[in-house]
C-alpha cells in the first residue's frame, strides 16, 4: 500500500528520497538495460521517437523502463512519456558526481549558484532545464502535442495534466 506523500513526516520523506537516490546512483554505476527491456522500450515508441530513446544514457534508459513498469497499463502517450520524460538530460552531459550535485543543489535551493560555476554551470543549467529541453527535442522529432506537454511539465510545481501527475508518481519510485 502506497502512503500519500502529503502525510509523511519530513524525516520519512527524506529517508525515502535518500534510499531512492542511492538506488539510482548504484544502478547508474553498476546496472545496465538488458536487451529484452531495450527491445520492449523501443517497441513502445513510433519510429520518429526511437532515436531519442536510444540517445539517452543507459542509466536514463534503465530508469525510464522502470517508470514504464511502475505506470503499468496506460494510454499510449503516457507510456511514451514514461520512456522519454528525461530525454533532455542527454544534452546535459553530467555523470554521477554532477547529477548528485544537482540533487543537492535542488534540496538546498542553490541551483542558481551552482549554474554560475564556470566548468559545470552550463551542464547543470541544461540538466535543471531538461523538461523544457526534452519537450523541444520531442517537438522537433514530430511528437504529439500531448506528449510534448507532459514532458515539459513533468517537474512543474503545479502540472495541469492528470497524466503528468501519474508520471510523476511513477517517476518518484512510488
Amino acid at each position: 500500500m502506497s502512503i500519500d506523500r502529503g502525510h509523511r513526516s519530513p524525516a520519512a520523506r527524506f529517508g525515502h528520497q535518500l534510499r531512492y537516490r542511492v538506488g539510482q546512483a548504484l544502478k547508474g554505476s553498476f546496472g545496465g538495460l538488458d536487451r529484452a527491456a531495450a527491445e520492449q522500450a523501443v517497441a513502445e515508441l513510433p519510429d520518429n521517437l526511437r532515436p531519442l530513446f536510444l540517445s539517452m544514457r543507459p542509466r536514463d534508459q534503465q530508469h525510464a523502463v522502470g517508470v514504464l513498469r511502475r505506470i503499468g497499463p496506460a494510454s499510449e502517450v503516457l507510456r511514451q512519456a514514461a520512456l522519454l520524460h528525461d530525454v533532455g538530460k542527454a544534452r546535459a552531459f553530467l555523470g554521477t558526481p554532477g547529477r548528485t550535485l544537482v540533487v543537492l543543489a535542488r534540496a538546498t535551493n542553490t541551483v542558481p549558484l551552482v549554474t554560475r560555476l564556470p566548468w559545470l554551470g552550463p551542464r547543470v543549467a541544461n540538466y535543471h532545464l531538461h523538461p523544457e529541453i526534452g519537450a523541444e527535442m520531442l517537438r522537433e522529432a514530430g511528437a504529439s502535442a500531448e506528449l510534448v506537454a507532459i514532458v515539459a511539465e513533468h517537474q512543474a510545481a503545479r502540472p495541469r495534466l492528470p497524466e503528468t501527475l501519474r508520471l510523476r508518481q511513477a517517476d518518484s519510485g512510488e
